[in-house]
């Protein structure tokens, strides 16, 4: 009997239309030998699937079935394709959790920590990976732009804790530029992180787990046609080259797969997750991990599933699969 599968698309955030792209694309690549499934667009209260007839029918959130025709159908996982929220800080996670239906991905705690980009930082800083020096602001705390400089220096970024594909980031080059990035930011959210730039080289790389053991995919080295890589420079065609393998040194390559490797275990995360960094004669420095990495037919993961040969069809496949291995040794503990 095939597994059943719910991929979860669309959310509340500005990553709305990547979260449709890496369903779209999950869905294609599930081998229909083993799987079958339906795309459930979720945006504030309304839960929905569309027929093929271009139908709406709400899902059940009493427990996330879907009737059709007066036949009811449940769900034997759920995958996760929203970026932002609901899909990445845990507030999904938390619901499946309490239905007691399977997900693939990283549990409630991990999603929320990581989402958070000054929690996460300060999490993985205790661990001795480096990050860069910031300062965490409230929506409607007393600011000094002096003092706020005095720890990230010029130029710096401001960005929302809580958002991802650099929804609401800016560069600040001079302090008069500061007040209306911070305004900017705060739009995006309650909370935000004003951090210093270092310059330097991005590198990023995916890792999961294949039976208890961590897997890092290659190296992808990006390069940004823009100031930096902001929305348009990762989700535009040609604003940024994205080199895989990335064609670096191996010392920083193996210091990247063993932090990362590290990072995955000590953060709990589960699934594919995406770490990223800025690398110079200095060191190396955590910038974010990704718990739900964008998987477009452009996104950097499948890049680099493909750079190793393997099908993105194989790499969907090998995530269900640790999920169901995972389910199973839980049941014989």
């Amino acid at each position: 009997m095939k597994t059943n599968i719910a991929i979860l698309a669309g959310g509340d955030s500005g990553e709305y239309d990547i979260s449709i792209q890496s369903a779209a694309l999950i869905k294609l690549n599930l081998d229909p030998q083993f799987f079958t499934s339906k795309i459930i667009h979720i945006t504030g209260k309304e839960w929905t699937y569309e027929t093929e007839k271009g139908l709406h029918v709400n899902i059940d959130k009493n427990d996330f079935s879907l009737t059709i025709n007066g036949k009811k159908e449940l769900f034997d996982f759920v995958y996760i394709a929203i970026h932002g929220t609901p899909g990445e800080n845990g507030i999904l996670q938390a619901y499946f959790e309490l239905m007691k239906i399977p997900y693939i991905g990283s549990d409630v705690l991990t999603s929320a920590l990581t989402f958070n980009k000054n929690y996460c930082n300060r999490v993985v800083r205790s661990y001795g990976v480096t990050t860069a020096e910031s300062v965490h602001l409230f929506k409607n705390e007393k600011f000094n732009l002096d003092t706020i400089l005095k720890v990230t220096g010029l130029p710096c970024f401001v960005k929302p804790c809580n958002s991802g594909s650099s929804v609401g980031m800016s560069k600040v080059n001079k302090k008069e530029e500061l007040e209306a990035a911070i305004k900017l930011a705060f739009q995006h959210d309650d909370q935000i992180l004003i951090e210093e730039f270092i310059q330097g080289r991005e590198i990023t790389c995916g890792v999961m787990k294949q039976r208890d053991q961590i897997f890092v995919l290659p190296i992808t080295e990006i390069i940004s046609k823009r100031e930096y890589f902001d929305y348009e420079a990762k989700y535009t065609k040609g604003m940024a080259d994205e080199i895989t393998p990335a064609e670096i040194d191996e010392e920083v390559a193996k210091r990247c797969r063993e932090t990362s490797g590290y990072l995955y275990t000590r953060l709990n995360c589960k699934g594919v997750v995406r770490f990223d960094y800025i690398f110079n004669e200095n060191g190396m420095f955590f910038l974010e991990v990704n718990t739900i990495p964008g998987q477009s037919a452009n996104s950097i993961v499948p890049q680099q599933a493909r750079a190793i040969g393997l099908e993105i069809k194989d790499l969907y496949t090998m995530l269900i699969g640790e999920k169901i291995y995972e389910l199973e040794n839980s049941k014989k503990e």
